[in-house]
């Protein structure tokens, strides 16, 4: 493990004013785009098991192979929408601002889920409004994450993106529940299954609603209008007058470092981000990102979440209601395990030292479960004769690797990836390192229901040895992050006289025009 960067810290120490409720809300409303993400993750791998879906998409019947890719292609269309909505918000989010840009994504979901939600058992129209809510999912994962670390104090930060991953989990537990409750309390209609598709209105509606009432990013602001509107904006999230010395030198280094930027960089447009991607400090702040997203993938969580039924029910856990209990307690599981590490040990203990113990205690669950499987395989045909001993010690290792997973794959990737980057190339980097999650998303999505049927138990071991793979990958080649601004990255990942504080010292007057970038 790299040894701890020292923060070149602000000499002004930090106020109490500045953790204030504002920064708690803005985090709270805008995760409403995790709450989009989080609901969809876990409704849909059991609404398509629904009597009345099956019967509506005329799936009563089907074969397997139909009903697989039935099921995987309307789980994996999201995931392509996603992949390139998280791509297209990049240069909106730099050119009409964060907050405008989650407004018009939180839209775009709204519109995706109506278009599920009143299908009528069209196929077609199934498939578009997943694609389509993709897009707003995608936009959303992007964004959220880089505003709220945009507006963070650096002590808290991880608490406050860490959020984004607490409404992931919500929306999950939540989703792993609806079906369970309109199964119980809903007739076997086409009701049944269209409540939970319009569910997903709310979130979206809520996203709309709250960024009307939400400020922009003030350094989103320094970089496009300047720096008097931007002292204004942080003064306010803060707490603080705009004159104080706390807002003054906090602002300063923000403007440091878009000057420094915009003098070691020529050039505006896509081309010039990516050539100062390229540059020594940024070429290896990519490269773990996008890795990051690869390992949190291959972790297995998305499999479990996607395909819940069939996986408890592989391990031996059968039943009219079994697989569902299974799965809701499963989501709670999550929640109370991602919110205790979100809010109060990722920013004591630090972002490196969780994914390594949570790699750890992933792997040894994922081999468990495999081995259970191996060794106790159950009979496609054969009739259910209760929960075995196995079944439970498997379903335990599946609670386990709930709790490793929200310890350090589940929240930390959103954190570090939306805080290593410098402001210029933030939302290119950001994007591609969330369009690598959806791709391997979408890889996930297409490829479990066929691991399972072909290779069985096969499928936890492939999760385990890529969760064994990650401890090495983190103690070799991830710096800790913890409690510094997002000014101080580019001296940890090395940038070029970052260190050596070789920033053009510009009179205020000049700064405030010099920041200032003309969006094309």
């Amino acid at each position: 493990m790299k040894p701890a960067f020292k923060s070149s810290d602000l000499t002004v120490a930090a106020p109490k004013e500045i953790y204030n409720w504002r920064v708690y809300i803005l985090a709270i409303v805008s995760s409403m785009g995790a709450f989009m993400f989080g609901y969809d993750l876990a409704f849909i791998g059991t609404a398509i098991t629904l009597k009345p879906f099956i019967r509506d998409f005329g799936l009563k019947g089907a074969s397997a192979e139909r009903s697989d890719a039935f099921a995987a292609n309307i789980v994996s269309l999201l995931q392509a929408g996603c992949f390139f909505g998280s791509l297209i918000a990049a240069p909106l989010g730099d050119k009409l601002g964060r907050r405008i840009t989650l407004m018009i994504t939180g839209v775009v979901f709204c519109l995706g889920s109506l278009m599920q939600t009143v299908s009528f058992g069209s196929t077609t129209a199934m498939f578009v409004g997943r694609a389509i809510g993709g897009l707003g999912v995608g936009a959303a994962s992007m964004l959220v994450p880089l505003y709220v670390a945009e507006i963070s104090p650096p002590s808290i930060r991880g608490r406050l993106v860490g959020i984004y991953e607490m409404g992931v989990q919500i929306g999950t537990c939540i989703g792993f529940w609806i079906n369970y409750g309109v199964t119980k309390h809903v007739a076997a209609t086409s009701t049944q299954w269209r409540v939970p598709f319009a569910v997903q209105l709310i979130p979206g509606g809520l996203l709309v609603l709250g960024m009307i009432f939400l400020p922009e990013s003030p350094r989103w602001i320094a970089r496009f209008r300047g720096r008097d509107e931007a002292v204004a904006a942080l003064a306010k999230l803060r707490n603080l007058p705009v004159d104080h010395e706390y807002v003054a030198e906090e602002i300063y280094r923000v403007i440091d470092q878009i000057d420094q930027e915009r003098l070691a960089t020529h050039g505006k447009g896509l081309i010039a981000e990516f050539r100062e991607m390229a540059m020594p400090g940024n070429r290896n702040r990519i490269t773990i990102g996008v890795v990051i997203f690869i390992f949190m993938q291959m972790a297995g969580s998305n499999a479990i979440n996607y395909y819940s039924p069939r996986i408890f029910k592989s391990i031996g856990l059968t039943g009219s209601n079994t697989g569902l209990i299974s799965t809701g307690v499963y989501g709670i599981v999550r929640l109370i395990a991602i919110t205790i590490t979100m809010y109060w040990i990722v920013d004591r203990f630090g972002r490196t030292k969780l994914l390594i113990v949570g790699s750890a205690l992933a792997a040894v669950a994922m081999y468990s479960i495999g081995g259970i499987v191996k060794h106790n395989p159950i009979s496609a045909t054969a009739k259910p004769a209760g929960v075995t001993a196995s079944g439970y010690g498997a379903a335990v290792m599946v609670y386990v690797f709930a709790v490793a997973f929200c310890l350090s794959w589940a929240g930390v990737p959103w954190i570090y990836c939306s805080e290593i980057f410098p402001l210029r190339i933030r939302s290119l980097c950001v994007a591609i390192c969330t369009a690598t999650h959806w791709l391997l998303n979408f890889v996930i999505a297409r490829s479990v229901p066929y691991m399972l049927t072909n290779i069985g138990y096969g499928t936890y071991f492939v999760f385990a040895a890529c969760m064994t793979l990650a401890v090495p990958f983190v103690y070799f080649f991830v710096p800790e992050t913890k409690g510094l601004s997002l000014e101080d990255m580019d001296a940890l990942f090395g940038v070029p006289g970052a260190d050596r504080h070789l920033f053009p010292r510009i009179d205020d007057a000049e700064k405030g025009d010099s920041a200032v970038e003309h969006k094309e």
